[in-house]
């Protein structure tokens, strides 16, 4: 039998390997051969390894009643069941599968008895422990979930509109920022483009030329004498500048200086004589030039 179960163990594995090493170069059916052949050698791997014996019944001890009663029987009826019993046959040889499966089935009766054993020590403990009655006993609740079809489609719905208002809001920030970024790019490239239009006009030379027709409106009209002043020129409308003249100096407080050691007196430098012996005159200041000359000579002439 052993032997028989290795030679199909053998076979199983050529043919194993076999389908392994030769599976792309099959055929459809040919696969499906090879695997019907390892089927039927597992199944026949299988199905001889099961025991065909029985196992053996073990003799059941006797009682100790019976046995004093054989005791106190006659030694004639003993020696009668002597000559009548037959004699011992010969023991039959056992296989290693019946040595395994009778020394199994004597550990597992082992195991039954020492359980026994075990439970009856047990019920005499349990006797002789005192009986102590509990006054309060808390009993559990019966907690029922109820899980209907409405609920359940409830819970869904709800979890949808959850999850799609979260991703509405998400939308509508991006939407946002990025139509803030967009006003952002229009309002600069706006700014920038009125700048790069807007001409700015140059009244002070516009006033300067003779004929440019427009009225100069003064204020104040009368300024106070004594002070140095700025004058700005606004465009009321087309033909109508406004010239406002304001203080410089204006505004300014005198701070007291630290006083200073006075320095040494130098001599004054002795004049400057030309080749007729005469000092020489002092060089004449630069004549005004350009809009600054022109709009000075006008705030003189005022």
């Amino acid at each position: 039998m052993g032997f028989l179960r290795n030679t199909i163990a053998m076979a199983f594995v050529a043919t194993l390997l076999f389908y392994f090493v030769s599976v792309g170069e099959m055929e459809e059916a040919q696969q499906w051969i090879t695997i019907g052949v390892m089927v039927t050698l597992g199944l026949g791997y299988i199905l001889s390894g099961s025991p065909s014996f029985e196992l053996p019944v073990q003799p059941k001890a006797s009682a100790s009643p019976s046995a004093s009663v054989v005791a106190n029987e006659p030694q004639s009826e003993v020696a009668s069941e002597e000559s009548v019993t037959p004699e011992p046959k010969p023991a039959q040889t056992m296989s290693l599968k019946e040595r395994k499966a009778a020394k199994i089935q004597a550990a597992q009766e082992a195991q039954r008895a020492a359980m026994a054993a075990a439970n009856g020590d047990d019920e005499v403990v349990m006797e002789v422990l005192p009986i102590v009655e509990v006054e309060a006993v808390h009993v559990a609740d019966e907690y029922v979930v109820e899980v209907s079809p409405e609920s359940v489609e409830e819970a869904d719905i709800q979890a949808t509109v959850k999850e799609r208002a979260s991703r509405h809001e998400e939308i509508r920030a991006r939407i946002e920022a990025r139509r803030r970024s967009q006003m952002a790019d229009i309002r600069a490239s706006t700014s920038r483009m009125w700048e790069e239009n807007v001409v700015r006009e140059d009244l002070v030379a516009l006033l300067q030329n003779e004929g440019h027709g427009m009225t100069v409106l003064d204020e104040p009209l009368q300024p106070d004498p004594g002070h140095i002043y700025g004058a700005t020129f606004i465009r009321i409308d087309d033909q109508r500048v406004l010239k406002y003249r304001s203080q410089l100096d204006a505004g300014f407080e005198a701070v007291d200086s630290p006083k200073s050691e006075p320095e040494p007196s130098l001599s004054d430098l002795p004049p400057l004589i030309g080749p007729d012996g005469n000092p020489l005159p002092l060089p004449d200041l630069p004549g005004p030039s350009g809009a600054l000359a022109a709009l000075k000579m006008e705030m003189d002439e005022d």
